[in-house]
């Protein structure tokens, strides 16, 4: 009897190289997936069999919801005959979506997507009552991502490599799955996933509707390479990650990798965020004052704010008319930041273009940069909200008179006030906190960013100088993630056109802008947070040269005005004892507070001597002198609280003045 033929079997790719290697068995592991997936693209014949046999299947797929939907609808028109169609409230569909893109499961190189698969029933997760996107569809092979993040795929049944299953749960970080068909040896034993482990499902964004968050597949090999992976984040929205190819291997690879940890944080939502005050501008319109009382209370306790739709731009493209249309000339010179720069020299990522030129690369998927220091000093606050910003309205506004302005003033104070961003696709910005110490908004006028903000999980116990040393974790995010996960709290806020974050002082945070956005924003100090301020300084005299992106040089002179300003200031300002040492100390021992890296101020202003004796007046009054104000400030326990970031007790107008009444005389 004639045997039949045993099918020839693929030989399993060997690496015996790594095997005795240097790299980490993390580092063998990324390896390994990088030649296999190198490997996977020799074949274009099979490539395209694999494309037409999920193009069939998914075809198949929406013919039987089709028909599924078809059958609901008879029903109900029998009895709505003569009658208006009911209105359906929008819920999250247990079948899948056909053209939700997403991440999946690379299937084996002789199968393509199962349509059993594609039909079996899943249970829909909700959250908070916000829709769930469940992805079943597989990208091709060669835009699949197969992301080296440690994600734990949690599903109903998990077969390893040889069905793909339906994503029903939230990926949790930090348990470790690689998506292939080949096996490499160290591969995740699928019997070690916990069966009783239910992450929070994936949230949408209210903002928007389900069938708007692909963010990738428009972009994908006219903006980024064609070859880019994409990753879910828990809005629901699907992005690519950063790539830039030379010869056949990503050189952002590890901004990829920090992209895919960034994307397992949760999204700030107003029901459960601790860090993040949420507003709607709609109930705030007509209570402007009332608006920035609330926008002050949050940032003087280290909270941010998201303002959602406090404009509302019209849709746009970026390119040379939209940024004509706001002043910019396309032979504009410009600093640009590029990422493949930055692979090379981390410290030094910059290039000098023209506007045009700049525009252009959007369009070049072998290109990804940003402008950062982009002058727009027609911008700044909205009205509604500038008595936000103390330096301005009290510093230099209401001195002028006391101490004219001189000759020599540095123009930092006026330019930080007003600027722009313009990024093009798939920008990756590293942790990091706003140099100087001061607030920070940025609104979206077009595009969309992805900004994550960190806290320590025990601020209250933690001094500054541990702060300073563990801000350093979040340089390094993904090699550092599990000590991140133990140390610091991370959420994302999705900011879509129309949104505005004020951030505190200090605050550090990580920013993707996945599609091409133009934003405007600014920087500026508030009597009520400098104690906040002042802790974001020391950290730049000790890690400036790591922790910031951009050092600028004004502040002494604006701390300066503020200072003069206290024998007049309004009396709508709270003064609060921890951020009126702050202030007195920066501006009394300001040597102390020089950038890591940048020369200390050799000049003086007009302002200088009076601002001295206010702030020594001051100090006198309330605590004696600076070495005692200083223990003060530093003090563990603050009216009740150990958090360093407590803002004391308040201070009243009425001794303020008592205190400062030489210097009210005509």
């Amino acid at each position: 009897m004639q045997q039949p033929e045993k099918p020839i079997k693929k030989p399993r790719l060997k690496h015996p190289d790594l095997a005795v290697s240097d790299l980490s068995p993390e580092e063998r592991q990324r390896e390994r997936v990088r030649r296999w997936r190198a490997n996977q693209k020799l074949d274009p014949e099979k490539v395209q069999k694999t494309r037409e046999k999920n193009t069939v299947n998914k075809r198949e797929q929406r013919k039987r919801k089709k028909e599924a939907a078809s059958q609901i609808q008879q029903p109900a028109d029998v009895h709505s005959q003569g009658k208006a169609p009911r209105k359906r409230r929008r819920i999250a569909s247990p079948e899948p979506q056909p053209d939700a893109p997403g991440p999946s499961n690379s299937a084996g190189d002789e199968i393509p997507i199962d349509p059993v698969l594609l039909t079996q029933e899943t249970t829909p997760a909700t959250r908070l009552t916000r829709d769930v996107e469940i992805m079943t569809d597989m990208p091709d092979p060669l835009d699949a991502p197969i992301l080296t993040c440690d994600v734990e795929v949690m599903t109903e049944t998990l077969t390893l490599m040889c069905n793909v299953e339906v994503m029903t749960e939230t990926p949790t970080p930090m348990c470790s799955v690689e998506v292939m068909t080949d096996i490499p040896e160290s591969l995740v034993d699928t019997n070690t996933l916990p069966n009783d482990r239910h992450p929070p499902s994936p949230t949408l964004s209210a903002l928007t509707e389900l069938d708007s968050r692909d963010l990738a597949t428009p972009i994908i090999g006219s903006q980024v390479h064609a070859h880019s992976e994409t990753i879910q984040w828990s809005d629901g929205s699907t992005t690519v990650l950063p790539c830039i190819m030379r010869n056949g291997v990503n050189v952002c690879q590890d901004d990829a990798n920090s992209v895919a940890f960034f994307a397992s944080l949760s999204e700030s939502l107003p029901e459960t965020s601790k860090n993040v005050v949420h507003l709607q501008y709609s109930d705030w319109r007509t209570k402007s004052r009332q608006l920035c009382e609330e926008i002050t209370a949050a940032l003087r306790i280290n909270k941010a704010v998201v303002i959602r739709q406090i404009s509302k731009p019209e849709p746009a493209t970026i390119d040379l008319e939209y940024l004509e249309d706001r002043g910019m000339s396309d032979l504009m010179r410009v600093v640009v930041h590029d990422a493949e720069q930055r692979t090379k020299n981390f410290t030094y990522p910059h290039q000098n273009a023209t506007l045009e030129e700049f525009v252009n690369n959007i369009h070049d998927p072998n290109k990804i940069q940003c402008i950062l220091d982009f002058a727009y000093g027609q911008g700044g606050l909205p009205s509604c909200l500038s008595t936000l910003d103390s330096s301005i309205v009290n510093g230099w506004n209401q001195t002028t008179v006391d101490c004219p302005i001189g000759d020599r003033v540095h123009p930092d104070n006026f330019l930080v006030h007003s600027w722009s961003l313009l990024h093009g696709p798939a920008y990756w910005t590293n942790p990091h906190h706003d140099a100087d110490g001061g607030a920070t908004f940025i609104q979206i006028e077009t595009g969309e960013k992805k900004w994550g903000l960190w806290r320590l999980i025990q601020e209250d116990t933690t001094t500054r100088t541990n702060l300073s040393s563990k801000a350093l974790e979040l340089t390094d995010l993904y090699r550092n993630r599990e000590n991140i996960l133990d140390t610091w709290h991370g959420e994302i806020v999705t900011l879509l056109p129309g949104d505005m974050l004020i951030q505190p002082p200090g605050q550090l945070h990580a920013v993707y802008t996945p599609v091409a956005t133009f934003a405007t924003g600014g920087h500026f100090y508030n009597y009520e947070s400098m104690h906040l301020t002042e802790v974001s300084r020391h950290i730049d005299h000790k890690q400036g040269k790591t922790l910031t992106n951009q050092i600028h040089a004004h502040s002494l002179e604006t701390f300066q005005r503020m200072i003069v300003n206290l024998p007049r200031i309004s009396r709508r300002v709270k003064l609060y004892s921890r951020p009126l040492i702050a202030l007195c100390m920066m501006v009394l021992d300001g040597n102390k507070y020089v950038a890591a890296g940048t020369e200390k101020p050799k000049l003086k202003t007009s302002t200088t001597k009076r601002a001295h004796e206010i702030a020594s007046t001051v100090v006198k009054y309330f605590w004696k002198d600076l070495k005692t104000a200083t223990n003060v400030y530093r003090k563990k326990e603050t009216n009740g609280s150990n958090n360093p970031m407590h803002p004391g007790q308040l201070i009243t107008r009425e001794e303020l003045l008592s205190c400062l009444e030489s210097f009210t005389t005509m």
